[in-house]
């Protein structure tokens, strides 16, 4: 199983993030996509920071986890739910690449989790954490794609029932 890990999108960190506006669109395409294939869907927020921007908190069905750890998995509420569903294949996307997303993907390898990462969908303040980000998830085993890539991934054929849905999803 597939699940979709969102994390922290807060206007008080995308404000500092290059690119935010491009990341922002093409995270709210693959979320959308997650809930059209019904795929779980579990979203932090980083305590003290506020807020997950509007674009994307509504359009998801939980509320964010707070947390105060860098990993994902090192917050015990998250790390519950995430053991609920026990996916076997794990989507990053979120803010930001060189600190939560990173230290995320490192737990979930240790955890035997089949790790993507979003390359469109995370960010930093500086391109340079971002980029050496990225060489460090995949150095370690992590998948990179982009939300695009994986949305199709995950239908695997153009014969897929949610076609249609998802083709105007891609297009917006």
């Amino acid at each position: 199983m597939h699940c979709l890990i969102v994390i922290d999108f807060q206007e008080r960190l995308l404000r500092h993030v290059q690119n935010a506006d491009e990341i922002v669109k093409n995270s709210i395409k693959l979320i959308k996509a997650y809930k059209v294939f019904g795929l779980p869907i579990l979203i932090t927020e980083q305590k003290k920071l506020g807020d997950t921007v509007g674009e994307i908190k509504n359009l998801i069905d939980v509320n964010p986890i707070q947390k105060m750890s860098f990993s994902c998995l090192r917050c015990e509420e998250f790390y519950r739910e995430f053991k609920k569903l026990s996916p076997k294949k794990v989507a990053l996307i979120g803010v930001e690449a060189h600190i939560c997303v990173l230290q995320t993907a490192l737990d979930l390898l240790k955890e035997g989790c089949e790790v993507y990462v979003a390359v469109d969908c995370v960010g930093s303040r500086k391109s340079v954490d971002k980029d050496v980000a990225i060489m460090r998830m995949m150095q370690e085993g992590v998948k990179p794609c982009t939300a695009e890539s994986l949305i199709y991934e995950i239908m695997k054929s153009a014969e897929h029932e949610k076609f249609k849905e998802i083709l105007e999803i891609v297009k917006g």
